[in-house]
């Protein structure tokens, strides 16, 4: 059964009367995604007030809607629930949720690899409940828990965050008993302006991790490292990398365009242990082995993870591969992008023997840095040996201007559509990337 479930829990969670008892079936911030049984939840947007379609709500089959315009406050309607900030009213039902919940939390945050993480932690555990879809902010993690099977013995949700404070907000909600932060890298340069911005907001979740908890943190930088030891003295510090002065390291790897092999060592574990995954690239290697961190800290068997983790399948637009064009292979990784995401996804590809295409999009929230980090990552495509730099976007033009010779720039998409159409092949290998906001996934049904 899922936390909220009936009127009564929201009657629980958010310590106020409700009257009138009703099942809830799903619950939604979007009033054209209400259904019978359905929670609507209005949310004041920046171009939009989800108070103003509760009407519509109600009309679709929604039995309860929480509200916070008002208009509403001395209505008498045992359906709506009037609060000052439904935001907030959000956190403080996830919050009670968590603080009523006896399993153990597990949280996970940094500039790449969160989902693929949090994917890889809640298939190996079983009896596990985890982020619904993307849902990772403000509004998203209360949703993810509220959506959680009160059944489950671990939540894994991952965090997200683009401007300072984020973090914190949302790992106060979660008070984790393990807090995995998956790299540091250049992510929201816009609001964090640079990489020491984004080290200061994934290293809030530090504050929030429960006394004698775990930080799982990458290996990557001394620096980084020290830091991390400063927050807290009160809870215990793992790491994991490829290196082998990290507590979780890979021997052995076997790196091949159907996924990754290695071996796991580790000072906490007493023989190494072969992983054998379906996920590709070096950069999944360091997914896996901060997943296998967080199996020993909640005591588990490792051969749980060895096990369950060769059927990890993922099923979003994440580095997903599918055949595509004339039966070509494509790389679907639309979901998002920034210069390190980007960087990765090429080393993907570039162990492919076949003709290889970048499609890139813009990267958007880099802020002074942008037009050069594109640019470097042309220059790096080229460094890597890939065949054909498309970019599409303002900023994607400089992409291909690193680049250079077999760089092509598209400004109008069905110009870029007809391009793929006539010049895709049956062996060639395309990656699809770019940033949520310029919806790369467009180009995947051409």
């Amino acid at each position: 059964m899922k936390f909220i479930a009936s009127s009564s829990d929201v009657e629980k969670y958010l310590n106020i009367d409700i009257k009138e008892y009703s099942l809830i079936k799903t619950i939604s911030t979007d009033s054209r995604s209400i259904e019978k049984d359905s929670f609507f939840i209005a949310i004041k947007g920046e171009r939009f007030n989800g108070n103003d379609y509760v009407e519509e709500a109600f009309n679709r089959g929604a039995v309860l809607a929480l509200v916070d315009d008002p208009r509403f406050a001395n209505i008498k309607n045992n359906r709506i629930i009037y609060v000052k900030n439904t935001i907030q009213a959000l956190a403080t039902m996830a919050g009670n949720i968590i603080n009523n919940y006896d399993g153990k939390v597990v949280a996970i945050t940094g500039s790449n690899g969160k989902t693929t993480t949090t994917n890889i932690i809640a298939s190996t555990l079983e009896s596990s409940s985890s982020t619904l879809a993307n849902f990772n902010n403000e509004i998203g993690l209360p949703l993810s828990i509220f959506n959680s099977s009160s059944k489950s013995d671990y939540l894994v949700y991952e965090i997200g965050a683009s401007k300072f404070n984020d973090i914190n907000y949302l790992s106060k909600i979660l008070k984790p008993d393990i807090g995995v932060i998956t790299n540091i890298g250049l992510s929201h340069l816009e609001s964090l302006k640079n990489k020491q911005g984004v080290l200061k907001v994934k290293s809030e979740i530090v504050n929030n991790i429960k006394k004698d908890g775990f930080l799982i943190v990458p290996d990557e930088k001394k620096s980084h490292l020290k830091h991390w030891k400063s927050l807290r003295s009160d809870i215990n510090m793992i790491t994991f990398g490829l290196e082998r002065s990290s507590d979780f390291h890979p021997l052995d790897i076997n790196l091949n365009t159907n996924g990754v092999d290695f071996s796991v060592e580790s000072k906490y574990v007493d023989k190494r242990f072969k992983i054998n995954s379906k996920l590709e690239g070096n950069h999944n290697i360091a997914n896996i082995l901060a997943s296998c961190a967080v199996h020993y800290c909640l005591k588990k068997n490792i051969n749980e993870i060895t096990k369950n983790i060769e059927s990890v399948v993922f099923n979003n637009s994440r580095s997903s591969k599918i055949k595509w064009i004339k039966g070509s292979t494509l790389i679907d990784d639309t979901y998002n992008a920034n210069p390190d995401s980007a960087r990765k996804s090429i080393d993907l590809l570039g162990n492919y023997n076949n003709k290889t295409y970048v499609i890139l999009g813009d990267m958007l929230e880099l802020g002074k840095y942008k037009k050069k980090l594109h640019k470097e990552i042309g220059k790096y495509a080229k460094l890597k040996g890939i065949d054909i730099f498309i970019g599409f976007g303002e900023l994607a033009k400089h992409a291909v201007d690193g680049f250079g010779n077999d760089g092509i720039f598209f400004k109008e998409e069905s110009e870029l559509k007809n391009y793929l159409k006539q010049n895709i092949s049956k062996k060639d290998v395309i990656l699809i990337k770019g940033s949520r906001g310029m919806k790369m996934e467009r180009f995947v049904n051409v």
